[in-house]
């Protein structure tokens, strides 16, 4: 079982790829990138590993009905409507506005950017109000088909003949320069697959446990280290600021000989579209699922008709999104996306400290019993 949650920081890394992180590191390459990627190794390895042991502790158990059990009332729902409305409902959005805009400028750029969004937010919205066990099926079976292609591809980019090492080698000789905030906190968020356990740990039963957890610390390490150097490998130290969408041109770079496939840009697109839509479905998901236990309690896990809250939820979030294209444009995204990140990191620490607090109290309450 504890497989499902190695999916959730597999497709988390990969999505950084064509999100946030590859520009601002970039931005920083010469101010404090690579050290600061190197502190967040660290801290991003240290809030993974102990948030997952804390999680372990207790099986069955989301993070609502954790806090449920050793926090008063009005201190869970705080808690609970701030990871809800502040933490995973604009990354969902941020991310699949950001996506519609990528798609569509390299697929159909003539195509209305409402429609194109609305498209990609009902097919998002359908799949999170679906039941938490279901969506953790769709998570498996979409991972297992465009996990392969998409690290045959980045294999592909590391291993390409036109691969600069020696620009690679130029900016990773700036690790002595002093590491940039907005960096470390950047980079932290290619670890953060873990945090899917808050809703997800429900699934898991007594007597789990979370077997090659070194996994996600090594996930992480190198998917921070391929969206890092492989742009700059393929377009110089100074040439890889010029570009928006940069690992879309990387993509772009590539040609393969597999068949009818040629250029890897098209197929790169499809299976990102894919892992997009995935990460949406899960924040959407851990959303509403959050929300309904601040309203109503305790939620199952298997749901058989789906509520009629979740998919009114999910309205009301899809229509938030199209709100959010209205007052927004890609530069004022990436600036929302650069707060967001922000926040997380902050928040991720504090969740662990909350969750050693939940196993301090947990062994107390042994000792008395």
């Amino acid at each position: 079982m504890s497989r499902y949650t190695y999916y959730h920081v597999l497709y988390v890394g990969l999505i950084n790829i064509m999100m946030f992180v590859p520009s601002l590191l970039i931005r920083d390459r010469f101010n404090g990138a690579v050290s600061g990627m190197l502190v967040a190794m660290v801290i991003g390895s240290i809030l993974s590993l102990g948030t997952m042991a804390c999680f372990e502790r207790f099986p069955g158990l989301g993070f609502p009905e954790i806090c449920d059990r050793y926090t008063p009332r009005w201190f869970r729902q705080i808690n609970i409507l701030f990871a809800a409305l502040c933490l995973w409902l604009p990354a969902g959005i941020i991310v699949i506005y950001a996506y519609s805009e990528t798609v569509r400028m390299f697929f159909y750029p003539d195509i209305n950017p409402f429609l194109n969004l609305l498209l990609m937010a009902t097919a998002a919205v359908w799949a999170c109000s679906r039941s938490t066990r279901t969506v953790q099926f769709i998570h498996e079976i979409m991972v297992i088909l465009s996990s392969p292609l998409l690290i045959l591809f980045i294999m592909k980019a590391i291993f390409n003949e036109n691969i600069n090492w020696d620009a690679i080698r130029y900016v990773a000789g700036y690790v002595n320069k002093p590491p940039s905030f907005m960096t470390i906190a950047a980079s932290t968020f290619l670890f953060s697959g873990y945090l899917s356990l808050l809703i997800f740990n429900r699934l898991y039963t007594v007597g789990f446990k979370f077997h090659f957890r070194w996994i996600v610390p090594l996930f992480g390490i190198l998917f921070l280290l391929v969206t890092f150097f492989v742009p700059i490998g393929f377009h110089g130290t100074v040439g890889v600021e010029n570009y928006v969408y940069l690992w879309s041109m990387t993509a772009d770079s590539m040609v393969t000989e597999y068949g009818f496939i040629n250029r890897v840009l098209f197929v790169f697109l499809l299976l990102f579209t894919g892992l997009s839509l995935l990460f949406v479905m899960n924040t959407w998901h851990t959303t509403i699922m959050l929300l309904r236990y601040s309203i109503n309690g305790a939620t199952e896990v298997e749901e058989d008709p789906v509520p009629w809250m979740n998919i009114w939820l999910g309205v009301g979030i899809g229509l938030l999104t199209l709100l959010f294209m209205r007052i927004v444009n890609l530069e004022r995204n990436q600036y929302f996306s650069e707060g967001w990140l922000i926040l997380r990191f902050f928040v991720e620490i504090y969740f662990l400290f909350l969750m050693l607090y939940f196993v301090w109290k947990q062994k107390k309450e042994k000792v008395r019993l």
